[in-house]
């Protein structure tokens, strides 16, 4: 049944929403996530999540105007340009305003992949988008979660279908333009598949956001092979939250990797479900922090089988009057025998007026494993500096190599075509643009 009309409302709040073309139950999950939303307080400071950011940076001043919008204009309709970029199996624009532009080699299209928004693809009833919505990050999640379960205005739905290798990226390009940025994708992974996906939120559009709240969910089919990529290099006034989860089933391997280079106050919590036996996740994170940016990051490796193995770095580098908190859980079930996990986490302090804080955690209920983890914080070494001088660097060519020699060796772990983007923007922000 397709609904044409909803209305959410609250003791406090209430407004009339059109969605023309969603089904009945995707306006149920949508209510039922508003009511949530609303009824839930905001986290308390205590909690460790929260500790060391403010959750009033994250709410919606008016959450009417997010949902008070036509449906996704289709492409071909709004100005984007959908020419596939080259080196790319598909190429997606999802901005605020509810346009959109998508892109899919004919080669790969044939195959099945199917790349479309989000609300287009619940509206399908081919593709399992009821499903798997919400299951990993649903209403029980958090405050901010329901709200984007609740008010979802712009992203993608990623179906690849069972024994397809998806050999160049799917880029996937998140724009805010002004308004308030409420992106939710779904990645549905066949069995014994393959795929890189790319989700760029900020982009190269330098415009200010009053506010970006965005989900990834996505499942891993057995046997499959998954690389992901979040970017997030918002506006330098633009606060966002970004929470990411990964169901990792038998036999698949996962090479998640985030950066995050933009915003004013950015929280990010990234997690991987391991839930079948032989499933892999290697989880790497980059972080620059310059100006007044607070960055906020918390990670999560959950083991719920036995027989897995998760790897996982994050550095920093902060600069100017930034700070960072960063906070990793390992935690393996009670019947997830002969599981391994490592956890590193690493802070470079480039002058006095900076602040990291490293809090690594492990959560055991099963004693037959092997789990280690390791956390530095420190200022860039003067001594090294000095050195490098002595050989004729000037002392921002010296800072430059030295930050150089600190992040490459988590940036040699990327794949070979998505390391010389990373280089590009460690340097811009070591340039100062």
């Amino acid at each position: 049944m397709v609904m044409n009309t909803l209305t959410l409302t609250n003791r406090k709040h209430g407004f009339r929403a059109i969605r023309q073309g969603e089904p009945e139950w995707s306006h149920e999950q949508r209510r039922r996530a508003w009511e949530s939303y609303h009824d839930a307080p905001n986290p308390d400071r205590i909690t460790h999540l929260w500790r060391y950011t403010k959750p009033e940076h994250f709410l919606i001043s008016n959450p009417g105007e997010a949902m008070l919008r036509d449906v996704p204009s289709r492409t071909g309709s709004t100005g984007i340009d959908t020419t596939l970029s080259s080196g790319y199996s598909a190429h997606g624009i999802s901005r605020a305003d509810l346009s959109v532009g998508i892109a899919v080699a004919d080669e790969y299209s044939r195959a099945g992949l199917y790349v479309s928004d989000l609300h287009s693809a619940a509206a399908d009833h081919r593709y399992p988008v009821q499903e798997h919505l919400g299951k990993l990050v649903g209403e029980p999640f958090g405050k901010f979660e329901s709200a984007n379960l609740a008010l979802w205005n712009a992203g993608f739905f990623v179906f690849v279908p069972d024994n397809t290798v998806v050999r160049e990226p799917i880029y996937l390009s998140h724009q805010p333009l002004d308004e308030v940025l409420l992106s939710r994708s779904l990645v549905v992974i066949g069995r014994n598949s393959e795929v890189t996906i790319i989700d760029d939120y900020g982009s190269d559009v330098a415009r200010p956001c009053p506010l970006a709240n965005s989900v990834m969910e996505i499942f891993t089919g057995d046997s499959s092979r998954l690389r992901y990529i979040s970017l997030s290099r918002f506006n330098e006034t633009t606060p966002s939250i970004f929470t990411q989860r990964i169901r990792a089933d038998r036999n698949s391997h996962v090479l998640s990797v985030f950066g995050s280079f933009g915003g004013s106050v950015t929280k990010v919590n990234a997690g991987a479900v391991l839930a079948g036996p032989g499933a892999e996740s290697l989880m790497y994170g980059l972080a620059f922090g310059d100006g007044r940016q607070h960055l906020d990051h918390h990670t999560l490796h959950h083991h719920v089988s036995g027989e897995t193995h998760s790897d996982l770095h994050v550095k920093v580098v902060l600069k100017d009057n930034s700070d960072s908190a960063y906070t990793g859980l390992i935690r393996i079930e009670e019947k997830a025998d002969n599981s391994q996990a490592y956890q590193e986490n690493r802070n470079l302090l480039l002058n006095e007026g900076t602040r990291a804080e490293s809090v690594p955690e492990l959560e055991i209920l099963t004693d037959q494993v092997s789990c280690t983890h390791g956390a530095t914080v420190g200022p860039i070494d003067p001594e090294m500096v000095f050195y490098l001088k002595s050989r004729g660097y000037s002392n921002d060519e010296a800072t430059r190599t030295v930050v150089t020699g600190f992040v490459e060796p988590t940036i040699r772990l990327l794949p070979d075509d998505l390391q010389d983007m990373f280089r590009g923007l460690v340097r811009r922000k070591l340039e100062g643009k």
